[in-house]
């Protein structure tokens, strides 16, 4: 009789551990693509916010590649990088954006937008890889620039 609950709760451990793991690990997976998300929300609010207050550290005025390499460099640490891509867009006053997305005037709003394509492991028909992941941030200008 002890035999045969002993086998019982083999079968039984066998069934719930395997649920255990698979559940540990989507929580891993989901905390990693928050991680992620986290770092991406963190790149795009320092350069909107860089951008917003015309900073240009060499005079070259290319704020946009500034702002560009503000994402750049901090997910330079997120695997697959490289598929970081970043739009900035410049608003005037009343919302109608510039054809020169340089220019920034005050008042206006500035609006850079981050995707990137987070590498995950797949699970059919409920995560598709690569998980691509989307950050925008808008900042109010402080400053006048052509």
């Amino acid at each position: 009789m002890k035999r045969k609950r002993l086998g019982q709760a083999m079968v039984e451990f066998a069934l719930v551990a395997t649920l255990l793991i698979l559940l540990m690990l989507g929580v891993f997976a989901f905390g990693q693509l928050l991680g992620w998300l986290h770092t991406l929300n963190n790149a795009v609010r320092d350069a909107a916010r860089f951008g917003a207050v015309c900073y240009d550290p060499d005079n070259d005025n290319d704020l946009n590649e500034h702002i560009v390499a503000i994402v750049q460099q901090r997910t330079a640490n997120l695997p697959n990088a490289s598929s970081v891509v970043v739009a900035i867009t410049s608003y005037a006053p009343d919302g109608t954006p510039f054809a020169n997305p340089q220019k920034r005037q005050r008042g206006g709003m500035l609006k850079v937008e981050a995707t990137y394509d987070a590498p995950v492991v797949p699970v059919p028909g409920i995560l598709q890889s690569p998980r691509r992941l989307r950050s925008v941030s808008v900042f109010r200008v402080e400053c006048d620039r052509n």
